[in-house]
């Protein structure tokens, strides 16, 4: 494969007048690219032969190199480097969230073996799918700010079932950096500089002011404790969430979820307007399910299971395995390779509707398989049309519609011994809810993932029955936590998966494609510029941002795909961060973060 020909392909620029397209500058290839990016790059990517740690946040990386270095496995890296990124981006993950996890381990007769660990955040007993209906007179703000908005967090239960399952080091040992890092101060970067900034109303004035449970004071001692924002450079002290964090180091999960801490969440999420119980907290539990897989171009990928979208990640890498591999780089297989590529991820989205919470939607684990089944997957290739697009009702005849997510942290994690975990953790939109208990945990507003009935999207499409509220239920998400191996020797390939959202699939999808079909390298994987489609009538593209490492989509593609009549838009970066950990052919680890979170870096030792 001429790698520099398909990178330089896709900084070429060709001319499309019909198109309302941001200009993107000539370029002089990749290694001209790097060489004017040096630096960013080498905070980006780390390589070595022992194991590779990737956040968004640089010192939660080199912490869960630390944990490897003093004899920890992945799984023990994952949760020191977790909690640290729950320190520091506290605006979109921590104890007051929930996530999925993807693990790659050896089983007792010492074969790799995958299990996906479910933390998702689960709907209070109280709950009922008209609970929000109230939200079209108000702003349609009960499901993302407020105590309403709050589901039972479950990021906790998720470090407890993988640390006693497949830990090594003591659990207290990987609490010591993030308690030290809250304690003692971290300096703010620029992405919470950016969250602080976007959170300004409220962390200033208090969201909750008028209500004695939740003091408007609680956000500005952490984030404006003189009065004004802190802004890039400046120190933060996390003291309250220190002493939470020592609190779980030494007597464990329990803590959190029975006792004084509990009741102190529970007393505010209901000041707040929220329904939740002591009941509620103390009986979650993370679950333990089977991934799905495929294999794919001499790979075998395991992704993560439903109520998350891992299933819809490997239905549109299936589709497209079927269309022969061409690795001559010409611009006009390039051009259909994407068209097909687009074509089958509609496919896929469509499938998404069904895809709910296995304890309450029946079914579901059959469909997942049935549509990775050869003669389905065949069948609906034939549905492909190389010459031209279709209607969004063509790809999903349910005519349903998903929810839109956002925000979410991606991490990645191998370790020496091919062992690997990768994870995403959210508690949803920046700053959740918007509600801070007095022990310093932000809590999530993940109800808002949850449909109601009567609601519908821009084409006419009714939310999914499959996702609405019940008690004790989980809500669909776009996570796709995902790991690639070697078809014949089971050799680890690719941990990767990605923040953002709805955008998270098509982040994730693009990973595995640039790795396993187009052999980039880790970092080169995850700064190749994006496309965007999920079965919304739109396509997006993103445009030349050097400053984040994004040289920006090829126009030639991007107009060949609107002359077959894609509803192109341009767009800065999609929204989606991601990370990648991957072993090369001569056994290198690489670790890359996503230029597109400038804090992020991946190390390895």
């Amino acid at each position: 494969m001429k790698l520099p020909l398909l990178l330089s392909l896709l900084l070429t620029v060709s001319s499309a007048p019909h198109l309302h397209a941001r200009p993107i500058l000539a370029d002089n290839g990749p290694t001209s690219h790097l060489r004017r990016s040096g630096d960013l790059v080498s905070r980006k990517l780390g390589g070595s032969k022992h194991g590779g740690v990737a956040t968004e946040a640089a010192p939660c990386s080199e912490i869960g190199v630390d944990i490897l270095k003093k004899g920890g496995n992945a799984a023990d890296a994952i949760i020191a480097a977790g909690l640290c990124v729950g320190t520091i981006a506290a605006y979109h993950s921590g104890f007051g969230g929930g996530g999925f996890m993807l693990v790659r381990y050896k089983d007792p007769s010492g074969k790799f073996a995958y299990e996906n660990i479910d933390f998702r955040e689960t709907m209070p007993a109280g709950g009922n799918e008209t609970m929000y209906a109230a939200d079209a007179t108000q702003n349609k703000t009960l499901s993302t700010i407020g105590g309403l908005a709050v589901g039972v967090p479950g990021e906790l239960r998720g470090w407890e079932m993988l640390h006693k399952r497949h830990g090594h080091l003591p659990w207290k040992e990987l609490f010591k950096p993030a308690i030290k890092l809250a304690r003692h101060g971290f300096k703010v970067n620029i992405d919470l500089a950016d969250a602080i900034q976007e959170g300004k109303s409220f962390i200033l004035n208090g969201e909750f002011q008028r209500i004695p449970g939740c003091p408007n004071t609680r956000w500005a001692e952490v984030y404006a404790p003189k009065g004004t924002l802190l802004v890039e450079g400046d120190t933060v002290y996390r003291k309250t969430y220190a002493n939470t964090l020592e609190q779980v180091a030494r007597h464990g999960a329990h803590r959190f979820y029975h006792g004084k801490i509990a009741k102190r969440t529970v007393q505010t999420i209901r000041d707040t307007g929220g329904i939740m119980t002591m009941h509620d907290m103390s009986k979650y539990k993370a679950i333990i399910r089977t991934p799905v897989s495929i294999t794919y171009r001499g790979a075998r990928i395991f992704s993560t299971v439903a109520p998350s979208s891992g299933a819809v990640v490997l239905s549109a890498l299936k589709i497209l395995e079927g269309y022969q591999a061409n690795y001559n780089d010409s611009q006009s297989e390039i051009n259909v390779t994407t068209h097909r590529l687009l074509e089958a991820t509609q496919f896929a989205y469509g499938q998404r509707t069904q895809y709910g919470d296995p304890a309450f939607v029946p079914n579901v684990t059959y469909l997942e398989n049935y549509y990775l089944r050869e003669d389905v997957v065949k069948g609906i290739r034939s549905k492909i049309n190389d010459t031209k697009t279709f209607g969004v009702g063509y790809y999903d005849p349910s005519k349903y519609t998903a929810t839109a997510e956002s925000g979410t942290s991606h991490l990645a994690v191998i370790d020496g011994s091919g062992m690997s975990v990768s994870l995403t953790t959210t508690i949803n939109t920046y700053w959740g809810s918007r509600v801070m208990t007095p022990d310093g945990i932000i809590c999530n507003n993940e109800m808002n993932d949850f449909s109601s009935p009567g609601q519908t999207n821009a084409f006419g499409f009714a939310s999914s029955p499959i996702n609405y509220i019940r008690p004790g239920k989980r809500p669909q998400s776009s996570i796709a936590s995902s790991i690639a191996e070697d078809l014949h020797t089971g050799e680890i390939l690719i941990a990767t998966g990605s923040a953002g959202g709805s955008r998270i699939i098509t982040a994730t999808l693009q990973h595995l494609y640039h790795h396993l079909d187009q052999q980039l390298n880790a970092y080169e994987a995850v700064a190749h510029p994006r496309w965007h489609d999920q079965l919304s009538g739109q396509t997006f593209f993103e445009w030349k941002e050097l400053d984040k490492g994004i040289v920006g989509y090829n126009n030639d593609t991007v107009g060949y795909l609107a002359a077959l009549g894609h509803n192109v838009t341009w767009t800065g970066v999609t929204g989606s961060t991601a990370h990648v950990v991957l072993r090369t052919q001569n056994g290198t680890i690489e670790a890359a973060s996503d230029p597109r979170k400038a804090a992020g870096a991946g190390v390895a030792f």
